[in-house]
């Protein structure tokens, strides 16, 4: 099977990535990339309070009873 890509490699303060970009069968873009050569730069804060894991547990109770809500069984 042939499949027509793109391939680019980019470079930024001395950090290169290559991507890799072709379209899935329902017409998406899709890109590959090496991207953990990428320096991890926090917006803002710290992180850690951010991305508490104890938040984890709340927001998929949440999730679980939202799926409930929106998918009743009628008889």
């Amino acid at each position: 099977m042939e499949m027509k890509y793109l391939r680019q490699r980019v470079e930024e303060g001395g950090v290169y990535v290559d991507q890799l970009f072709f379209h899935d069968p329902d017409g998406f873009m899709i890109e590959i990339c090496n991207c953990d050569n990428l320096p991890v730069v926090p917006l803002a804060g710290d992180l850690r309070s951010s991305c508490s894991r104890h938040s984890i547990p709340n927001m998929q109770s949440q999730q679980t009873q939202q799926h409930r809500r929106h998918h009743h069984i009628h008889v």
